[in-house]
């Protein structure tokens, strides 16, 4: 944890870099009027000027060697933050994709339950259909049945003479069966 009085990189950087830059102001003016000395061939000002130039270099070159610190300084730890912020959000997505992924398993567990559940259903409807047309069937017997029982009373009764082909039998339940390939599928079926 930061304290009060320790600086960011970045201010730390920039006052060195502002402390390099006036230090090397204050050594160009020297240079500077080292020249100007040695121009003017004034020998004792050109030493003070060289004296005092050379006893400010090393404070320059500390200054820049500070700046260039900061410098790998602070792009290392952007290079860390970048790291970490890359790591954060790659472990973000991950948990995203897991969640999601989650998310997606249990819809497809669901749909796979109702799919079976609606199959089972419609095999039952099938097993129920098929047994209804059996029980059509039957019915349809039954009325052939009753329609030869009709025909037998009417000849005993007098009323109508015995039918030279015998009485027909009902054709109620295969025709429509014969119209309906879903019954004619379910009818084949055995169900």
């Amino acid at each position: 944890m930061a304290t009060k009085s320790e600086t960011h990189p970045a201010e730390a950087l920039a006052e060195a870099r502002r402390k390099a830059g006036e230090l090397r102001t204050q050594l160009a003016g020297l240079e500077n009027d080292l020249a100007q000395a040695l121009e003017a061939k004034d020998y004792r000002a050109a030493e003070n000027a060289q004296t005092a130039a050379n006893g400010m270099r090393p404070a320059v070159l500390l200054a820049e060697a500070q700046v260039a610190a900061y410098e790998a300084a602070t792009k290392a730890l952007s290079e860390h933050q970048e790291r970490e912020n890359a790591a954060a959000l790659q472990q973000e997505k991950q948990e995203r994709a897991e969640a999601a992924r989650a998310e997606a398993m249990a819809g497809e567990r669901d749909a796979h339950a109702e799919a079976r559940k609606h199959l089972e259903a419609a095999q039952k409807a099938v097993e129920e259909a098929g047994a209804a047309l059996r029980r059509a069937f039957a019915a349809e017997a039954r009325e052939t049945g009753f329609r030869q029982e009709i025909h037998r009373i009417e000849v005993e009764a007098g009323w109508v003479e015995p039918a030279a082909f015998g009485v027909g039998s009902a054709q109620t339940v295969q025709p429509v069966i014969d119209l309906s390939p879903v019954l004619t599928a379910i009818r084949r079926s055995g169900a």
